[in-house]
């Protein structure tokens, strides 16, 4: 069975018949794009992303458990999770479940596209065949580029090592964590101050590194900005492995105003809280996941642990959420009574309140998915 579910994209995308001056004329493009979306990463929401743009409406379809493990083994997330994901990014107009593998012109038809999307790099199917031969030699399919440095085999194998080798170490991080200290370190002007640092840095980070991680940023961002008499709304945490949990919450959080800034620690302050070899996606991927998020507006790169007054101010914050599992909770060992309460500031303001985001999954449970599947 096929279950479709409509939402409105991204406005950053603008209305085709306006951007093209056509008219009544032009007939909107509607395109074709399924996957896995197991353990959901910017390289999927990269895709999604792109997809988007050759046309003017997204579908998205989500293959079934059953289609997965026939062809490449079982997934780690349930098809009701790779759903929800697949709904709330950004970038989605519908989302369809229970897919399977192969895309045929049945399908295609079948949705209303006129076109089927996918990266230019070989998909193969369990027989070992291009899985998208009967769209190309009719001529619907679209490519674009792949997505390199990172794929769910690539996170998979973090999580059964939980090896410290993907964190970013030294001058990068220590740059990103200083100039955050203000709580002014967003999407939309990490450019310029990144740049900043890293020209008087004597220990300069590759240009070339820099240049791609800023350009994703920029892509993913939607460059939106509060408005006078705007609601602002701030949630942090670490959003490691993104799952249902953190959609829930981030979408509740949204609905208590206007805008919603997301702020997220850096790798060094995560795996000092909670040990082992945490965080499992370094703090740019964690911030192209929450930015593809169709619930968030703006993110603080580096947020610092303890939510300070100038950051309030600074930010026009008006309401302060955190969930009922408290980050206290999840990622230090001593009792609650010996912490630093991260969210003093925002108590004496009265501004602060937890949401229940009736999802308990954590990044642990994910391990042990894993493990169970890899005994």
């Amino acid at each position: 069975y096929l279950y479709v579910f409509f939402f409105q994209a991204e406005d950053g995308i603008r209305d085709a018949q306006e951007s093209r001056g056509l008219g009544d004329v032009y007939k909107r493009q509607r395109i074709y794009m399924d996957g896995c979306f197991d353990l959901m990463h910017s390289g999927h929401f990269n895709a999604i992303r792109q997809a988007r743009g050759l046309g003017d409406q997204l579908v998205v379809g989500v293959i079934s458990s059953k289609e997965i493990a026939r062809s490449k083994g079982p997934p780690i997330m349930e098809l009701w999770e790779r759903v929800e994901i697949a709904r709330a990014c950004k970038w989605v107009d519908e989302v369809i479940e229970n897919v399977e593998y192969n895309p045929t012109l049945e399908i295609i038809e079948k949705v209303n596209c006129d076109y089927v999307a996918h990266g230019d790099d070989l998909a193969l199917d369990a027989d070992g065949n291009d899985s998208y031969h009967i769209c190309r030699r009719a001529g619907k399919l679209r490519t674009f580029k792949r997505t390199e440095g990172i794929s769910t085999t690539d996170i998979v194998g973090r999580l059964l090592l939980m090896t410290k080798n993907h964190h970013r170490k030294g001058q990068e991080n220590s740059g990103m964590r200083k100039i955050s200290e203000d709580g002014n370190l967003t999407s939309t002007n990490i450019v310029d101050k990144l740049e900043q640092e890293f020209q008087t840095s004597s220990e300069r980070v590759p240009k070339m590194k820099l240049l791609n991680t800023t350009k994703r940023i920029r892509q993913f961002s939607s460059g939106k900005e509060p408005q006078p008499g705007d609601k602002v709304v701030y949630i942090d945490g670490s959003f490691d492995i993104l799952h249902v949990g953190h959609i829930r919450i981030l979408q509740k959080a949204k609905a208590l105003g206007d805008f919603l800034i997301v702020g997220i620690h850096d790798d060094e302050t995560i795996n000092q809280k909670k040990g082992s070899n945490y965080p499992v996606l370094n703090i740019q991927e964690r911030v192209l996941n929450v930015l593809s998020v169709r619930y968030v507006d703006e993110v603080v790169i580096g947020a610092p642990w303890k939510l300070t007054f100038n950051m309030i101010k600074n930010l026009n914050i008006s309401v302060v959420v955190e969930g009922v599992l408290t980050k206290q909770k999840e990622h230090t060992t001593l009792p609650t009574h010996l912490q630093d309460d991260p969210y003093e500031e925002a108590k004496k303001l009265g501004i602060y309140q937890q949401i229940d985001s009736s999802c308990s999954l954590t990044t642990e449970q994910i391990v042990q998915r894993l493990s169970l599947i890899h005994i």
